[in-house]
């Protein structure tokens, strides 16, 4: 519902991160810069964002449970509703691994209630490309 006497919305946290390309979900948006980081924010569903299982995340963690009672219902199997992450937050690729790993992400498009990213290891002991999110 923009116009084109609406000013722009200037966001912060992408300020200097040499942003190269925009993907609008319905919900959710995402940043890629020039360096293969991937930032997201907007509405979660089943993953859209890409910052890791809620379950998983601390509390109050950009993506995660709101409070303590929130977890814990979430982890006996009750719905979780995810508060909006409202700033762009930086996807880690390395999800659930012992230890970090350098991805480079090349790629990246949402739509409806997705994201997808094209994502590379930069260890050079691996020779895996990954299809994200």
């Amino acid at each position: 519902n923009t116009e084109a006497t609406d000013d722009p919305e200037i966001i912060p946290e992408l300020q200097y991160k040499s942003i190269i390309s925009v993907a609008l979900g319905d919900y959710h948006n995402a940043a890629l810069t020039s360096d293969g980081r991937l930032f997201t924010w907007g509405g979660y569903s089943d993953g859209a964002l890409g910052l890791g299982d809620p379950r998983k995340l601390p509390v109050g963690a950009p993506g995660g449970a709101a409070d303590q009672r929130q977890l814990n219902a979430a982890r006996e199997g009750f719905i979780l509703t995810i508060p909006e992450v409202p700033r762009p937050t930086e996807v880690r690729f390395d999800h659930g691994l012992k230890k970090k790993r350098d991805r480079f992400c090349f790629a990246a498009t949402a739509a409806g209630w997705h994201t997808g990213a094209l994502v590379i290891d930069l260890d050079p002991k691996v020779l895996s490309v990954y299809f994200a999110m």
